[in-house]
């Protein structure tokens, strides 16, 4: 355990620990100041446009983000290293564009008779390119294992857009709320504004376009999927119940998820270098074995305060948010997480089997979807947290399995 986090230190880890605590405090601050200041109904029709976006935004430009840190930190030639980001952007973009047709096309669809809920997904539009934009440049630092450039850049827009948030929602309301989320991305254009669009074909002796493009659309549709065990939740929330009803699940979700950041802080700082070392069996399995020692104590230390200070904590979100129950079980799914599937799902990927990721994830997307359509409908709100429980759980062990088998070949 010492040698991993001397290892994170080493590789600038804080800065990347920093920025995503200060991103997540950032969007979690900014979410107890719009639950405080909007109507239950608005921060709930809020939430679910949010949630329908989320479904889109792991695959954002067909994954180009995942194709340049995977191959990106392989690549020692900086030349050929700075084509491929140009090459990777311009394509990355045009994909993007696509899927944002897509998204509209499939919100037409869903709820042809709600004009209030199509508008606000084609206003979460300008959002989708903006966020775009800044995972290529988040992509690019992290392939040039320059944490520090990634942290400093993610911190400067989490503020920046903590700021914007609550003085447009203070000002304007819902639409100052909404407004905001779509301006905050752009605000990367302030900090750097090197995008360079270029339609010339990468060409490498060790990567083809072909491979580049299968592993990023495996990857970020791997991701995608796996990213929708916690948002369908709210999905289907939206799809069956109330926007109140929306309201209070994402609020007593909203701890236990932004929990997740202190695996990420680790996976995110260490993976490049776990992808280097894709072959060599004893470094991963030394560090599955200090990551489990670490975050063991971490979980034990989540649950007994998570548990203990529950009602103190959810009282920070205004008295109409008091449901402790599905907070706990929420808490246990989360600790999951912490243990097996952010780590063994970054695992899998780093040997190149995002294969796997995908299979299970798409078996985990039928099988929470049909679990919660028949469990809301019945059972409600704490039903679904037992069904969002038991998915996150079998998440993490069916990755394990795999890795596991697949390491033996290493």
């Amino acid at each position: 355990m010492k040698t991993l986090i001397k290892d994170f230190i080493a590789k600038k880890g804080i800065w990347v620990g920093s920025s995503l605590l200060i991103s997540r405090l950032s969007a979690f601050l900014l979410n107890v100041f719009v639950a405080r200041i909007l109507s239950k109904e608005d921060f709930g029709t809020v939430s679910f446009g949010l949630n329908f976006l989320a479904i889109f935004l792991a695959f954002s430009g067909f994954g180009a983000a995942q194709g340049i840190v995977k191959f990106g930190s392989i690549i020692k030639n900086e030349s050929e290293k700075e084509e491929l980001f140009k090459y990777a952007f311009s394509y990355g973009l045009i994909y993007n564009s696509i899927l944002t047709a897509i998204m509209l096309l499939l919100a037409l669809l869903l709820y042809w008779n709600e004009i209030s809920k199509i508008e606000l997904i084609a206003f979460f539009s300008i959002r989708f390119l903006g966020v775009y934009f800044v995972e290529q440049k988040k992509a690019e630092y992290r392939a040039n294992h320059d944490n520090e450039s990634f942290a400093k850049l993610d911190i400067f827009l989490s503020v920046l857009a903590l700021f914007l948030g609550c003085i447009m929602t203070y000002l304007w309301g819902v639409r100052g709320f909404v407004s905001s989320l779509c301006i905050a991305p752009f605000l990367l254009l302030l900090y750097d504004f090197n995008l360079k669009f270029s339609l010339r074909k990468f060409t490498s002796n060790n990567l083809t376009s072909k491979e580049f493009w299968r592993f990023s659309w495996t990857t970020a549709l791997t991701t995608q999927i796996g990213e929708l065990v916690f948002i369908l939740d709210i999905f289907f929330i939206g799809l069956l119940l109330k926007d109140q009803d929306v309201a209070t699940y994402r609020v007593s979700s909203m701890i236990p998820i932004n929990l997740l950041v202190l695996a990420f802080i680790f996976m995110q700082t260490e993976y490049p270098k776990l992808c280097q070392h894709h072959r060599d069996r004893k470094y991963q399995y030394h560090f599955i074995y200090n990551y489990w020692k670490l975050f063991t104590i971490l979980s034990i230390l989540i649950l007994a305060i998570g548990f203990f200070f529950e009602n103190e904590i959810l009282s920070i979100f205004g008295t109409q948010y008091k449901d402790s129950k599905i907070y706990r079980i929420l808490l246990i799914g989360i600790v999951a997480s912490l243990l097996f599937r952010v780590l063994f799902v970054y695992m899998l990927a780093s040997i190149g089997k995002s294969m796997w990721n995908l299979t299970i994830s798409v078996f985990m997307l039928l099988l929470t979807s049909i679990s919660l359509y028949l469990v809301i409908p019945k059972y409600g709100l704490l039903g679904t947290a037992y069904v969002t429980l038991a998915c996150l759980t079998l998440s993490g062990i069916l990755p394990m399995f795999a890795y596991f088998y697949e390491s033996k070949k290493l």
